[in-house]
């Protein structure tokens, strides 16, 4: 039903705010370290938080608030490339490229183990944060006037 889903939206973009202020946290925690080759325990848990969070902010933005954008649109599901191409004719975006990296550098998190490998990481994320948080806002508003739109819509009935 309509009315569950925009509940749902609306809890989701709660969460979404709090992940964002989350990530901008950490990259704020992560600025003055992100060049060094070698760091602390404690550095290495900021690193390591930053990562996370963002893996979850990306998670939250494609996997449940554009996915359910597209059931309130009654745009087919497809893949998430093709979440990722409406994103840019939505004008979330500047080029599907943005978020594909976003996404693949989310994957690489998920599925690295390799210590040699996370410097780099740590790197690609501290660049691509930045991109990520970008989207955020942009998306907070088509969602709060679709929101809008189908409360008024539902009123009306």
């Amino acid at each position: 039903m309509k009315i569950d889903k925009i509940l749902l939206l609306r809890e989701e973009l709660e969460h979404l705010a709090q992940a964002a202020a989350h990530l901008t946290f950490s990259k704020n925690r992560t600025n003055a370290i992100i060049q060094q080759e070698n760091w602390t325990d404690e550095e290495l848990e900021r690193l390591e938080s930053l990562t996370s969070r963002f893996a979850r902010l990306s998670d939250l933005l494609i996997q449940k608030i554009m996915r359910l954008i597209d059931e309130l649109e009654l745009t087919p599901d497809g893949t998430v490339l093709d979440r990722i191409q409406r994103a840019e004719k939505r004008g979330w975006i500047e080029s599907s490229r943005d978020l594909v990296e976003i996404r693949e550098l989310r994957n690489l998190i998920a599925h690295e183990y390799a210590a040699d490998k996370m410097p780099d990481i740590y790197q690609a994320v501290s660049l691509l944060t930045p991109n990520l948080l970008m989207i955020v806002p942009k998306i907070q508003s088509y969602a709060q006037h679709l929101a809008e739109q189908y409360s008024l819509a539902i009123g009306k009935k």
